[in-house]
């Protein structure tokens, strides 16, 4: 999947160059967590309270927006410190999570049926479900300005059939709706097939009301640290495990794997 691009990506910003210049370092409790993120890398060996560096060298570039994120939203947030929240920042990002997203779309979901995405952030579920499951869309989220985006590029798509290799034509119809009052939104589009909810907390027991099925995502690894930690810079909350949806909301795991945990609850 995308790990090794993450790992450039995270290896690129200023906090991970700084802390790779130490032999030996405690860090500040609250940056624990992107320590641990390094150590699951391969950067760092934790020896009681500290990380003691490893001979492995960070790729020499790595990818931008990934440095930005972690510098820019979740060390200040770790810190205490205002965030400068810049749509099209957190737009770009949801690149990184496009694998999952066209794993899901070929791999997990049957064709057809009008689907909501129950949060566009962090994994930006979008146009890959229209050209790969043949799914009619409607995409919600609180952050107006990045949704404003994602229009914006929806926008520039194709809207002829595009050949089965595509993952960017849409399908016949896709929605932007700048809320997540689920009951507005189904007042408008009825009830729906599948509602999608990949790594964000959402109030699972309204969502339920809504939809035919319910289908949860919750990513293993490193990226899945990478999309908590943005999810609580962004002030989105804790992201529920899938043993945490299980008791919410009900459900079977229908997959789960190193990269992937996917819960479907029905009815």
């Amino acid at each position: 999947m995308t790990v090794s691009l993450v790992e450039a990506g995270i290896l690129s910003s200023n906090f991970a160059r700084l802390a790779l210049m130490n032999a030996a370092i405690r860090p500040d409790q609250r940056l624990e967590r992107l320590y641990s993120i390094l150590a699951g890398l391969g950067y760092f060996v934790k020896r009681g309270n500290t990380y003691v560096r490893t001979g492995k060298l960070p790729p020499e570039r790595g990818d931008p927006i990934v440095a930005k994120v972690i510098d820019d939203l979740i060390v200040p947030y770790l810190l205490g410190k205002p965030t400068d929240l810049k749509p099209s920042l957190l737009h770009s990002f949801t690149y990184i999570f496009q694998g999952v997203r066209i794993r899901v779309a070929t791999e997990l979901l049957p064709w057809g049926g009008l689907t909501l995405i129950a949060g566009f952030l962090p994994c930006g579920f979008s146009s890959e479900l229209s050209a790969q499951a043949g799914r009619d869309l409607v995409i919600s989220d609180e952050l107006q300005d990045v949704l404003d985006l994602e229009s914006e590029r929806l926008s520039l798509l194709p809207i002829i059939t595009s050949p089965a290799s595509s993952y960017l034509a849409p399908a016949t119809f896709i929605a932007i709706e700048p809320s997540t009052d689920f009951k507005f939104i189904a007042s408008k589009y009825g009830k729906f097939n599948t509602t999608i909810i990949c790594h964000r907390n959402i109030e699972f027991s309204n969502i339920k009301k809504i939809s035919d099925e319910v289908i949860y995502i919750y990513l293993n690894g490193i990226l899945g640290e990478l999309a908590s930690l943005l999810n609580e810079a962004l002030g989105l909350g804790k992201t529920p495990t899938c043993g945490d949806v299980l008791r919410e909301m009900g459900g079977k795991v229908i997959h789960n794997d190193e990269d992937l945990c996917v819960i479907s609850s029905q009815g």
